[in-house]
């Protein structure tokens, strides 16, 4: 074959090829393929290692998120704080997993329009592995009556491109910094509890034992119907309001105690005390927290007096 015959070949089949590939970006397009980008966070949950968040509600003031082993803390105004570990989990796991809807804006003009520029939107940067980095600025949302879906503007970097995500994400981020804090007192199953102590002021103590189903004060059954509110409330205990004003050592030596023993469970010994603003709680299991045990009313839920077990109102 000459050499003019084997270029033609050679062009025809570059020809051909370039159709092929056409059509096939043409067959995925009619298919509905996304022409933008498929995250909007191209990390995985286990590679993000801290959050920084510009909250609105904060005054813009950065609220830091970081992992410690395994372990995710909070960092605002120069202290630390104990983090909700499940709230920080589901925002880690919903920054991994966000993809967009579509692309609804191609021009930085058009940013105001959805409350994304510097000033309007709430800034969120994720770190990752080395120097890995992505930053990400939240607008408004809207909320689709027909689909009832809700949907958040966002953009990334300093692109310009707007993306629509759904969810709220607004409010998931816009949030101040107590609102993350770890606000458990304690949190268990109450089947595994077999041992209840009862340390008061004053030689007022007592246990509660567990033996064969049944509850017992100092051999004694006690009333099943309290028994059973008091556990129900004993194993979910949450609190709402924090005692920054407190530190360990302006606990007294004669505050009230519950210790908590039973099986999977390491002890865990719940206190509180009374000041000039109310009761005060904490517990071992969060011990860095120090709650209102007054709001909500978890002081008379926990400190009860030994009466009450068996009938009669007389709570500690």
């Amino acid at each position: 074959m000459s050499k003019k015959k084997n270029n033609r070949v050679l062009i025809i089949v570059f020809a051909v090829l370039l159709i092929a590939v056409g059509a096939n970006q043409l067959i995925k397009s009619s298919k509905g393929e996304r022409s933008f980008r498929k995250d909007i966070v191209e990390m995985q949950v286990n590679e993000i290692k801290k959050i920084a968040i510009f909250p609105k509600n904060s005054g813009n003031r950065e609220v830091q998120i970081e992992r410690f082993d395994t372990v995710w803390k909070l960092k605002f105004d120069g202290k630390t704080f104990a983090a909700d570990q499940q709230m920080i989990d589901g925002i880690v796991d919903e920054l991994a997993n966000m993809t967009p809807e579509r692309l609804v804006a191609n021009n930085r003009d058009l940013w105001k329009d959805y409350d994304i520029t510097d000033t309007a939107g709430v800034k969120v940067v994720i770190y990752g592995n080395d120097r890995e980095k992505t930053e990400i600025t939240l607008g408004r949302f809207s909320y689709n009556q027909d689909t009832r879906k809700p949907t958040t503007f966002i953009r990334v970097d300093n692109d310009k491109e707007v993306y629509a995500v759904e969810g709220y994400l607004s409010m998931t981020f816009n949030r101040e910094i107590n609102s993350l804090r770890d606000k458990n007192i304690y949190r268990g199953n109450q089947n595994d509890l077999s041992q209840i102590s009862f340390i008061y002021p004053a030689d007022s103590s007592y246990s509660l034992l567990k033996e064969g189903g049944k509850w017992l004060m100092n051999g004694m059954p006690v009333d099943s119907a309290r028994m059973a509110g008091y556990l129900t409330n004993v194993a979910y205990l949450v609190g709402n309001e924090f005692r920054d004003d407190i530190t360990a050592e302006s606990v007294p030596q004669n505050a009230f105690k519950v210790i908590l023993n039973g099986q999977n469970m390491k002890p865990v010994e719940i206190r509180a005390f009374r000041d000039s603003k109310g009761t005060v709680i904490n517990s071992s299991e969060n011990i860095t927290s120090y709650l209102s045990g007054d709001q909500p009313a978890i002081f008379n839920m926990v400190f009860q007096g030994k009466n009450y077990f068996f009938g009669t109102n007389a709570a500690k």
